[in-house]
Order: C-alpha cells, then sequence, then structure tokens
C-alpha cells in the first residue's frame, strides 16, 4: 500500500495538485484515504520514519514554496549521502536561457543513488529511493510540473513494482501472471543497486562481482547509478573445474563454485565484498517436477554464504535473475546497515565514555572551587545587603514607582485572513446574499467556449518555396503580457454573478485575501508622491474606466494596491497606467477596498503578493516564467481559465510586416544580421500550448541564431505592435 504525507494547511494550487497525484496513481492503491496530514514538517518526518521502519513505501508531496528546504532535511534526518545530479542540471539549462536566478545546488541535490523522476523543465524534480527498510519518494506540489514527474514515477518504480515480485518466502518465488518488459526489467532492481552504492560509499567500502549474465546487468546500470562505477569493480573468473555428472553433485558443485567466485573476485580487487550469482540451474525432483535454480553468494574477508532461489513455475524465469540481483543487493545493504549501527554505536559509547570522565574532572574540580565560591557570596551579600535597603528607603519616601516590563500591556492585532475553500465563508464588504459558495462556483455555463475554426485560423504552415523577400504575418490571441488577472476576464465573471473575492481567487490561485491593512498616505509614482485614494482610482479609471462592473473594479483596486504594497509603494509608468481623471464608480471601488484594508497574500502568511494584470488573456493565463524568467511563482503558474476573453472583440488580432522592415527592425534591436531566405529567419521553439498544440503563449524562439523569449521579440524588438505574445507567425514570399 502507498500512503501519501502532506501538509494539513495547503493553499488551493497546493491541494489541487494532491488530488492530481491520488488520480494519477490510483490505480497503484493511492486513494484519499491513504492521504495522511500533519501540522508540521518535523511532525510528519518523525511518522515518515516510523512508517519506513516498518518496511512501507510512502511519498512526501511538498509545496514548491518549501521543496528544497524538506529535500535538504530528508537528507538529513535520514542520514542520507547526498551528490548533485547532472541530468537535472541539463534539464534546468535546456529550458532555461539563464540560471542565474535558479539555485541550482538546492534544485540538483538528490540522495545518492535515488531515482530521479524529471519535471518538465527541471525545477523540483521529483526522487525515490530505498531508505531503513521502505521506499521513500519526494513529489512536488506544482500543478503544472507534476504530471512529468508523476509519469516517471509511474512507470520507473510502481509499474515494474507491480509486476515484479516484492518478497521471497523461504527462498521461493512467489508466482506472477503479469509479465515484465525488457525495458521495466531493468528498473525491477535499480532501487536496490542504488541503496547499495549508497551505503557502500558512506562506510567507504567497495565491491567486486564475478562476471555473469545477471552481474552485466548490474553493470549495465554504470551511466543510470551514480557512484556505482567508483565502488563496484566486475572481474572474469576463467574456471576449469569439472562439475559432475549427476544432480546432486552439480547442486554442490554450483553452490561451492558461486561462493569461490565471489571470494576469488573480492581477493583479487582487494575489495571489502565479493558477490557472484550463477546461472540458472535446473533438476528434477522424484515426481519429475523441474526445480529452476539459482544461487548467489556474497563473500567476506573472515566468512561466506550463497543462497539458494528456486521456482518451480516457468514463466517465473524471466524474473529469477532480477529477483536474484535485488536479494543480492538487499543481503548486501543488509550487512552495510549493521555495520553502521555498530560503528556509531561505538562512537555512541565513546563519547559517553570521554563525556563521563570529563564530567567527574569538572565535579572534582567544582567541589574544590565550591567553598571558595560560598564563601564569597556571603561576603559579597554582607556588602549589598545595606545598600538595598538604602534604596527601598529611597524609592518609598520619593513615593517612585518601579517600572512595568517593556512587554505588559502591549497587545497585537491579528489580520482577517481569508483563506480559499470549498466551504462558505464570508469576505469583507460581501452582503450574506451575496457570500461565497466556493471559490470558483459550480456554473457549468461559465465554462469558456473551446475556439472555433473562426478564432484560431492561419494561413498554411507548410514551409514556402525558397525566396529572398515577403511578408510575415503574425495572428496574435489576447492583450497582454497574459500573466495574473485578466481585466476583460474579471468584467465577464462579474457579469455572471462572481464576486471580488471569487475573481481574485481565481486568477492569483493560491493565495489568500487578507484584510485589515493600514494603507499609506501616499503612493509615489514617476518620483511623485499621491494620495492613495487618488492614485487608486485614477489608476483604476485607466486600467478599467468606471463602466465595468462594480466587483471586477473593486478586484482590479486590490490587485493595484497589492501590486504597489509589493514594490514597496514606489511605483513607474511601467507598472500600471495613472493620470486619468476617476470616475464615481472607480471612486466607490476604491473606497470600499480601503475600507476593509484589502490585498493579495502570500499563503499562508501576510506577505504581499505580486499581482499583475492584463487586459485579455489568449483564454487561459500564461505563467510567470514564461514572460519573465527567472524563479517560478507558484501562484503565477499559468493555465488558469479566463471565462469570457473568448468573447471578446478583439480576441484575435493581425499583424503585417514586409520582410525588409523585420531585417532592419532585428539589426537594431538584437544586433542580428538576417541574411538568406527569410522563412528560415525565425522559429518559434517553445509555447505553452494555451490554444491548441500549435499555438501558445511563446516562451522562446530563434531569431537569426539569437535566443530571446517570447515577450521580449513582442514588447523589445515590435515595440507593441502585436498585442501578445501568443501568437503563429506564417511567412509569405512575394508574388503569392
Amino acid at each position: 500500500m502507498i500512503k501519501l504525507f502532506t501538509l494539513e494547511n495547503l493553499s488551493a494550487f497546493s491541494a489541487d495538485t494532491v488530488y492530481k497525484i491520488c488520480l494519477s496513481l490510483e490505480k497503484f492503491g493511492l486513494t484519499e484515504d491513504n492521504v495522511y496530514t500533519f501540522d508540521s514538517y518535523e511532525e510528519m518526518y518523525d511518522a515518515a520514519i516510523s512508517a519506513l521502519q516498518g518496511a512501507e513505501r510512502i511519498i512526501i508531496a511538498a509545496d514548491a514554496a518549501d521543496y528544497n528546504g524538506v529535500k535538504s532535511d530528508l537528507i538529513s534526518k535520514m542520514f542520507l549521502d547526498e551528490y548533485s545530479c547532472p541530468n537535472i542540471a541539463e534539464k534546468i539549462s535546456q529550458c532555461h536561457d539563464g540560471t542565474a536566478d535558479v539555485n541550482m545546488a538546492a534544485q540538483c541535490l538528490l540522495p545518492r543513488g535515488a531515482l530521479f523522476h524529471l519535471s518538465t523543465d527541471g525545477l523540483y524534480s521529483g526522487f525515490t529511493c530505498r531508505v531503513l527498510n521502505g521506499t521513500l519518494s519526494l513529489l512536488p506540489l506544482d500543478f503544472n510540473r507534476v504530471d512529468a514527474v508523476l509519469a516517471s514515477f509511474s512507470q520507473e518504480v510502481l509499474e515494474t513494482r507491480a509486476q515484479a515480485p516484492q518478497s521471497v518466502e523461504e527462498d521461493e518465488i512467489p508466482e506472477n501472471e503479469e509479465e515484465q518488459t525488457e525495458e521495466s526489467k531493468g528498473f525491477d532492481f535499480a532501487l536496490s543497486v542504488n541503496n547499495m552504492v549508497s551505503q557502500l560509499i558512506r562506510l567507504e567500502k567497495s565491491v567486486a562481482f564475478a562476471t555473469g549474465e545477471a552481474t552485466m546487468e548490474i553493470y549495465n546500470l554504470y551511466n543510470r547509478v551514480e557512484g556505482l562505477s567508483d565502488v563496484a569493480n566486475f572481474v572474469e573468473i576463467v574456471d576449469d573445474v569439472d562439475d559432475g555428472e549427476n544432480a546432486e553433485e552439480v547442486t554442490e558443485s554450483e553452490s561451492v563454485k558461486t561462493v569461490r567466485h565471489a571470494r576469488e573476485a573480492m581477493f583479487n580487487t582487494d575489495s571489502d565484498f565479493g558477490a557472484a550469482i550463477s546461472d540458472v540451474l535446473t533438476m528434477q525432483d522424484d515426481e519429475g517436477v523441474t526445480n529452476y535454480f539459482v544461487y548467489v553468494a556474497i563473500a567476506e574477508k573472515k566468512i561466506s554464504k550463497a543462497k539458494k532461489i528456486n521456482t518451480t513455475n516457468p514463466d517465473d524465469l524471466k524474473l529469477l535473475l532480477p529477483h536474484c540481483i535485488a536479494i543480492l543487493c538487499d543481503t548486501l545493504s543488509e550487512k552495510l546497515d549493521a555495520l553502521l549501527e555498530k560503528q556509531e554505536k561505538e562512537r555512541e559509547e565513546a563519547e559517553a565514555a570521554a563525556a563521563a570522565s570529563k564530567k567527574g574532572k569538572k565535579e572534582e574540580k567544582k567541589l574544590s572551587k565550591g567553598m571558595i565560591a560560598f564563601a564569597a557570596v556571603i561576603l559579597v551579600l554582607a556588602a549589598v545587603t545595606p545598600i538595598i535597603i538604602i534604596s527601598s528607603i529611597w524609592n518609598k519616601e520619593n513615593n517612585t514607582p518601579t517600572q512595568p516590563s517593556q512587554f505588559m500591556n502591549q497587545t497585537t492585532t491579528q489580520p482577517y485572513i481569508s483563506v480559499p475553500q470549498t466551504t462558505a465563508q464570508a469576505f469583507p464588504g460581501i452582503t450574506e446574499s451575496q457570500n461565497v459558495n466556493a471559490v470558483v462556483p459550480d456554473n457549468n455555463n461559465l465554462v469558456p467556449r473551446e475556439p472555433t475554426a473562426t478564432d484560431i485560423s492561419a494561413a498554411s504552415t507548410a514551409a514556402p518555396a525558397p525566396s529572398k523577400s515577403g511578408k510575415f504575418t503574425f495572428y496574435v490571441f489576447g492583450y497582454g503580457h497574459g500573466v495574473g488577472m485578466s481585466q476583460n476576464g474579471a468584467n465577464y465573471l462579474a457579469n455572471q454573478g462572481w464576486n471580488y473575492a471569487q475573481i481574485l481567487a481565481n486568477y492569483y490561485y493560491g493565495t489568500v485575501l487578507v484584510s485589515g491593512d493600514t494603507y499609506p498616505t501616499t503612493i509615489n509614482y514617476n518620483g511623485t508622491d499621491y494620495k492613495t485614494r487618488e492614485f487608486l482610482a485614477s489608476s483604476l479609471e485607466s486600467e478599467m474606466g468606471g463602466s465595468f462592473h462594480k466587483e471586477a473594479l473593486k478586484a482590479q483596486a486590490v490587485a493595484l494596491y497589492t501590486f504597489a504594497k509589493y514594490n514597496k509603494f514606489r511605483l513607474t509608468t511601467a507598472s500600471n497606467a495613472f493620470g486619468k481623471q476617476a470616475s464615481s464608480a472607480c471612486y466607490e471601488a476604491v473606497d470600499e477596498v480601503m475600507k476593509y484594508g484589502l490585498y493579495v497574500a502570500i499563503y499562508p502568511g501576510t506577505e504581499a503578493a505580486l499581482t499583475p494584470f492584463h487586459a485579455i488573456s489568449a483564454g487561459k493565463t500564461t505563467s510567470y516564467y514564461n514572460v519573465w524568467g527567472g524563479t517560478a511563482v507558484t501562484y503565477l503558474a499559468g493555465g488558469r481559465p479566463s471565462y469570457g476573453d473568448y468573447e471578446a472583440k478583439d480576441f484575435k488580432t493581425t499583424y503585417s510586416i514586409t520582410s525588409d522592415e523585420l531585417k532592419s527592425i532585428v539589426k537594431s534591436k538584437l544586433k542580428v544580421e538576417l541574411s538568406g531566405d527569410p522563412s528560415t529567419w525565425i522559429t518559434i521553439m517553445s509555447h505553452d500550448s494555451v490554444i491548441n498544440e500549435n499555438i501558445g503563449y511563446v516562451s522562446s524562439m530563434n531569431v537569426g541564431g539569437k535566443i530571446i523569449s517570447g515577450n521580449e521579440f513582442r514588447t523589445s524588438v515590435l515595440e507593441g505592435k502585436i498585442r501578445s505574445h501568443c501568437f503563429m507567425m506564417v511567412y509569405t514570399p512575394d508574388g503569392q
């Protein structure tokens, strides 16, 4: 049975990810009944250790904000060796143009010997490793990244384990009705090899394998198991021994031979351990039943032992050798665990003896100094007492009260925090009849329609014939950067009956709404201080206008104030629009927001969230990273449905530019000289597919050999002439 451990208080974003994990792993036995929640990570770690000691399989699911810290804690508390995974580093480098803002050391940290599960861009990748008697996996509560991690985890760990026998009773392999593919066979024992390697490295020990059909499968894991080449040797043993003629002699001689191979491999390489696995052998019993068996041997300097693994089911033959590899590695790991435990016990005993000796010496010194100290105290008290009495009399005569503690009579107030949830709750300024029934109301009428062919159609994407000049046409969807709240979408939702709290929860998914903040007197804009009320109202008029629904205006007002708070109340023209004379509708919205001191905070605290907004999305929002790069922001992960944006009049626009004009602009803006066939100048490398598999917000594109983001191309190269970086580009040669 699989158990999933996570925290009790999760954001809505993380809670949805837990639900997604349960759905994905339901066929492997993970249900919501097997999800265990804890008040703190420390409590979770204690429960995990207990479960692992009981040979259980557990998954720890950690929020992205805590993920790297949890990973480091697990490695430390489970006494695992750590290393930096080059595969994760390579994936991050491939997907992120710059890694200056990425903590590569934390992202790539793994327990040595663990199987890694890559995310889509490498960030917050998961892992699985053997710990104590069980298996531990760590998965990220990142709704968008967890899909790739789950696919790797399911394929490389759960599917293989479901197909392979997990235990041996009396050296027999249980019957197995399912077949195991060649691809999955290697992963059956990979965790066992990983754990063995981790233990060998920790204890600075080595093992030598006598080469054979089974042990060469371990050799083939060199490129996958970190550190295997450092602690394992593979030795070919040439054997001229006559195995005998009858079955009993074969049985005995094969056992002895396997042990001898293990010992020769150990001594020939001066390793700490030797290991060998025989070929699959057969023998018929008196009733004519064929037995299939394999010997597994481990040699140490003073003792060597072989174990017989057998089955009578011919269908198990494909699993017999992989199963023996797992037994060999697990047995050696148990020996190493016992050795480590012995070393730890000896160290603790030595430390205890040293501490006792040191304590005895201190007690002797204390005893000798005790009488001197006692005498000194008596003398001091004799001298100080008259002073204390005089001071008391002085205070009494002058009626001077003693000062109370600086902490007395102080009061603190906790801001009201409204946590997104599915039960009814009240938000400031919302009447009882408008009370929130859910963060996203269950209303099928609000599900956005899929764009029709006329919405997304563009000219043929077939490669044009080579040419010297032509025209580029950009088919553009949405208006603005696409991150955070869509103003058109907010207004559509408000007209459908949503209130400002629901709107904010939809777009800044996984945040909390806080009330009780004390708004500053002024906000600085382009170096000039403006009264907060007037600034917010003017910005609201400039961004939306008084014709928008009141609940949409309130949502925008909260986003405006939160954005200012996030930026320490110092804004510029690039931050948001400002300057229009505010209407009464905008003032009313601002007054209500200021009345309750509302702003959006990062869950579960009160730190102001980053709340960008834009005019019209491409039907769904895009991620912070897609636009600005750097470190991903969990509550701006993109993919949030923006109901109604498909219906906007300017949802789709087009922009055309000649190849000569584009060539001149690119040379000026990017210092890149475009030449040759214009159809080869620009290539869209990646996008988030918010429209369909061919169209999305462009995250990276190649312009004449220079890699830039789609948003940079929109804003810096074309200077906003295309309204969004969600676009499809078509080149048409002259004359066509």
